[in-house]
């Protein structure tokens, strides 16, 4: 549903870039694109309060609300709770079969690497009949115009016309290539771990490392909240009462990020930086001001780091990698990061059954802290890019063109501080 939402929102770009011919008219085209993303994104955070919520009534209800519990009446709740959510998962699988269908970004890609496949194979099938035709290292069997106009064919706007970029692609096959040999002769695997290893390790790690602080939260929730209140016997009605009151302020951050993420001050960057930044300092302010401070100012604390935590990493990590790399290719790589993000999960399962309640919140924080870290070294800022330019770039590296892509994806407001580093930029 992501992936949809977000290439949809690609093509009403194209659409309103091809009106005006040219994307520098159009300063709005791009913005809403990361809010539609992560309102739809923000419906687990809805799902996270009505599951506290449902829990909580159905509590209040039974009457189990001190610590004498009655185990059949508990097992009622689990089994109801569960079955509310099969009931929605049920109707989600039965609309995605009936009504969801691939995007018109993914068709015209996949048309578009169907077509190269077809132009090379006629040509292999040429070639075989008469021969090879000698081409000059300097290109001359071509005329020094069109070789110009072809080149810039691939980094023209999105409104350039798409008969003459179809004319460019298959020109492009028969240029002399601007590449090593090795890039030449290199898989398309290969080719994006070139040239997008470092955001790949980037999205990653920054969501490895943000699950590790968010599942440990979610899975040891009622540890958390034990050592906030600073009881060991605490009532499941209160705790329960209090994971709702949390997941409703966790919320607001996922609404907040929806609403602030596309603002040019902000953008995709900051709001993952600072967010991982602040959640961590909340979380190592917990872990050490634990015994010194009033339960109602740790509590404060803690809410705190659970709104900061979806108003800034939370929503970013599943953004970023569904921004930052090609069409072709960008389903894979955001099924890379999510895994690696559940992989933090299972080490949050792990680990924090063996650390006290004051490690809970410094190793959440620690990791926090270290996730701003991959931040600010592997992650771009993508907010006003035109996502074409990422498609654009990557079929001039597949058509062994790289060095003459000279368009805004690879301009520095569009990289991150590796990338920078790489291309020249001081910073």
């Amino acid at each position: 549903r992501a992936m949809l939402e977000l290439t949809s929102r690609i093509l009403q770009d194209k659409r309103q870039v091809d009106v005006v011919g040219d994307p520098s008219s159009c300063p709005a085209a791009h913005f809403g694109r990361g809010r539609d993303v992560l309102l739809m994104f923000t419906m687990q955070g809805v799902g996270v309060f009505c599951n506290a919520l449902t829990i909580t009534a159905l509590l209040l209800i039974t009457n189990q609300v001190g610590n004498d519990y009655n185990s059949q009446t508990l097992l009622a709740i689990w089994q109801i709770t569960y079955a509310v959510g099969a009931i929605i998962l049920s109707y989600v699988l039965v609309t995605r079969i009936l009504y969801l269908e691939e995007s018109q970004v993914w068709k015209s890609d996949k048309e578009m690497r169907e077509d190269d496949m077809s132009i090379d194979s006629n040509r292999q099938h040429r070639a075989a009949d008469i021969g090879p035709t000698p081409i000059s290292p300097s290109g001359n069997s071509l005329d020094a115009a069109l070789g110009e106009q072809v080149l810039s064919s691939l980094s023209m706007p999105s409104g350039t016309s798409s008969a003459f970029a179809d004319f460019g692609r298959q020109t492009l096959q028969h240029m002399p290539s601007t590449t090593s040999e090795d890039d030449r002769n290199s898989s398309a695997n290969y080719l994006l771990l070139r040239n997008y290893g470092y955001r790949l390790l980037g999205t990653s790690l920054s969501w490895l490392l943000w699950d590790v602080a968010f599942y440990g939260n979610k899975l040891f929730q009622a540890s958390f909240l034990a050592a906030l209140f600073g009881e060991q016997d605490v009532p499941l009605f209160q705790l329960t009462g209090a994971a709702t009151l949390n997941a409703l302020v966790a919320l607001l951050g996922y609404f907040a990020a929806a609403f602030i993420v596309d603002r040019p001050s902000v953008g995709r960057f900051k709001l993952q930086a600072y967010g991982f930044t602040m959640t961590g300092a909340l979380f190592v302010c917990c872990g050490f001001m634990k015994n010194s401070i009033s339960t109602p100012s740790l509590v404060l604390l803690y809410l705190l780091s659970s709104f900061f935590g979806q108003c800034g990493p939370n929503a970013t990590t599943f953004l970023v990698p569904a921004e930052v790399f090609p069409t072709e290719c960008r389903t894979m790589c955001h099924g890379i990061s999510a895994a690696s993000g559940k992989i933090g999960a299972l080490i949050a399962a792990m680990l924090f059954n063996y650390v006290d309640e004051m490690q809970l919140f410094l190793v959440s924080g620690y990791c926090s802290f270290a996730a701003a870290l991959v931040t600010f070294l592997t992650i771009p800022e993508t907010g006003t890019l035109d996502l074409y330019e990422c498609d654009r770039r990557w079929r001039m590296i597949l058509a062994g063109r790289k060095a003459d892509y000279s368009g805004p994806a690879i301009q520095p407001e569009y990289l991150s501080y590796i990338e920078r580093r790489k291309h020249g930029y001081e910073w």
